[in-house]
């Protein structure tokens, strides 16, 4: 009873906190007073989504498609089967997989009976995988049939006793599945071992199990652990919630409301273990009964195709695919069904966003790119920017009801003055509840501000007199020159404008005389010169830029280095 009434007491007082930081932001006449989230969790929220669509389409795959009534009796059917072998309330069930159905059946499974789902990356290393599985204290894994070789290595230094394992054709066609075992499916040779339960035989235990595998949660309940660098580098479990993410959900569809109907339909690219991926690419659009296309693999090859054959009406996606995106050539109006595209993950430039904005128009599209901003602290998708300022420059938007972002001056430590420059920093639903079993990276990566505790971001930032957040730069990318500040972002914008440079990214290099001194690498489209392009380069930069700003060393290479999530990895460059 006092639990209960603690509780009550703490969550008034974060509304009536919440309404008063509101009234900072322009968008605040849209809002209703007091918006009730969901008080579940992910799975109880999209159960209630399919007793309200049970006949819409929830997820396709390839030439599958699965009914919102479908995909809860699916879940339910998984979820009997985990509690058959052995999984309990509050354990961490890891899931080691791609955008496939068994994988998002297996996510909410394990949230019906109030486990916690411990998302990592299928192409981790070894030595990765190891370090999530004991983070994490698995005892239960999903593994796509071509990691498993990997886990095979490690699982005797893990406290792993199962490991599930499914292939990614288990959901396809016949004609695909056949095609698949020919060529890619040859390789995956799994042996037996005490560990390993193929799919088939642990969907068949789920008859074993008598009752009702769902598990009441609170919305406040651990939900899912992701892993990232955070501020401090080394990769972190990184705990969210079940109200992170049905608060966010529930929160973009109030600052931005024409990205969510039930009659959209959305492509998820973006990895279920990237935040991004899992919050505005699968748990969005199922929380409000769109579709959602499952691609388990990014292929620029077949992008074009999975575009006009789904008509899809929502693209979300880091920057390096909306570029590729304009390199392909449509029919005419072939893009008139592209509705909203939004772009997170990483900064764009003012020059790639009309060059996209140019492309969609060309071939029929309404659609502007709209910018989203967050990081896995905040469960993603943190601050998006609704059409109306989608395209000013370095606009990032505004953030989620009752979300909160200050800026904080980097000298002072104190909130910085509209218009000036310093770290963003965040507070309210969508922040995690703390690092994995790390107490003091936790509390190193809060601050206050006054008597409010923040989460820093690492990224540099302002506020305009409307409450729009703008971007400028990575902290850890901000090169110091001569004393200077010296944002890369605003460097790639300025080389973009020579129109014989395909990509580019600016970095620091330690430099005795400066500090650091700029390097620019450059891509350049075929047949150009080096030569030429340099001399335009140096000319661009005398005018569009600072003396301080004008990098001192312009280098060419065939393509830039990126990460597994496809942004330009610049330590990979910083060490070129």
């Amino acid at each position: 009873m006092l639990e209960y009434i603690y509780h009550k007491i703490k969550n008034t007082l974060r509304k009536l906190d919440m309404k008063i930081e509101r009234a900072k932001y322009g968008y605040i006449d849209k809002l209703p007073k007091n918006i009730e989230y969901f008080n579940g969790g992910l799975y109880d929220a999209i159960y209630e989504a399919s007793c309200k669509w049970p006949h819409n389409i929830a997820l396709e795959y390839f030439e599958t498609q699965i009914t919102y009534k479908e995909l809860i009796k699916k879940i339910n059917k998984i979820a009997a089967a985990f509690r058959a072998i052995g999984a309990k309330k509050g354990e961490r069930i890891t899931i080691c997989m791609p955008n496939t159905p068994e994988a998002i059946y297996a996510f909410y499974a394990v949230n019906e009976i109030g486990a916690v789902a411990n998302m990592i990356h299928p192409l981790s290393s070894e030595k990765e995988i190891e370090d999530y599985l004991n983070q994490a204290e698995s005892k239960i894994m999903l593994c796509i049939d071509v990691s498993y070789p990997k886990v095979e290595a490690i699982i005797k230094n893990t406290g792993v006793e199962q490991v599930i394992i499914v292939s990614p054709i288990r959901s396809m066609g016949f004609i695909v599945r056949v095609i698949y075992k020919l060529t890619k499916g040859r390789k995956n040779h799994i042996k037996k071992s005490q560990h390993i339960i193929m799919w088939d035989k642990f969907l068949s235990k789920a008859s074993g199990f008598i009752g009702n595998p769902h598990a009441r949660v609170n919305s406040t309940d651990d939900a899912v652990i992701m892993y990232s660098g955070g501020t401090t580098g080394k990769p972190k479990g990184i705990i969210l919630s079940n109200l992170n993410f049905n608060a966010q959900a529930l929160g973009a569809k109030y600052l931005v409301p024409e990205l969510f109907k039930p009659e959209y339909s959305f492509m998820a690219f973006l990895p279920n273990f990237h935040a991004f991926g899992l919050g505005c690419c699968i748990h969005m659009p199922l929380y409000f009964g769109a579709r959602t296309f499952l691609i388990p693999q990014f292929n620029p090859k077949k992008f074009k195709k999975y575009i006009t054959k789904y008509k899809v009406n929502i693209l979300v996606g880091v920057p390096s695919v909306f570029d590729y995106l304009t390199k392909i050539k449509f029919k005419k109006n072939a893009l008139k069904h592209v509705k909203y595209v939004v772009s997170g993950g990483d900064m764009i430039s003012m020059t790639s966003k009309e060059k996209i904005n140019d492309f969609l128009h060309a071939y029929g599209s309404n659609a502007v790119i709209e910018n989203g901003y967050g990081l896995t602290e905040a469960s993603g998708g943190f601050i998006f920017s609704p059409r109306n300022v989608a395209e000013e420059p370095d606009v990032i938007g505004y953030p989620i009801p009752d979300n909160d972002v200050v800026i904080m001056d980097l000298k002072t430590k104190k909130e910085a003055n509209l218009g000036d420059d310093g770290e963003i920093l965040v507070r309210g639903l969508a922040v995690m509840k703390g690092y994995l079993g790390k107490h003091k990276e936790t509390e190193k990566v809060f601050i206050k501000i006054g008597t409010k505790k923040y989460l820093r971001t690492g990224d540099i930032g302002f506020m305009d007199e409307r409450g729009v957040v703008h971007f400028r730069s990575r902290l850890k990318r901000m090169i110091i020159s001569n004393g200077y500040n010296i944002y890369p972002a605003n460097i790639e914008d300025v080389t973009l404008k020579c129109d014989k440079v395909e990509s580019c990214a600016a970095v620091g290099r330690e430099d005795k005389l400066r500090g650091e001194k700029i390097v620019v690498f450059v891509v350049l489209k075929k047949d150009i010169s080096e030569r030429v392009v340099r001399k335009e380069l140096m000319n661009i930069y005398r005018k569009y830029l600072a003396k301080y700003e004008i990098p001192r060393e312009i280098r060419f290479i065939s393509e830039l280095p990126k990460t597994k999530l496809a942004k330009v990895d610049f330590k990979a460059l910083e060490q070129l």
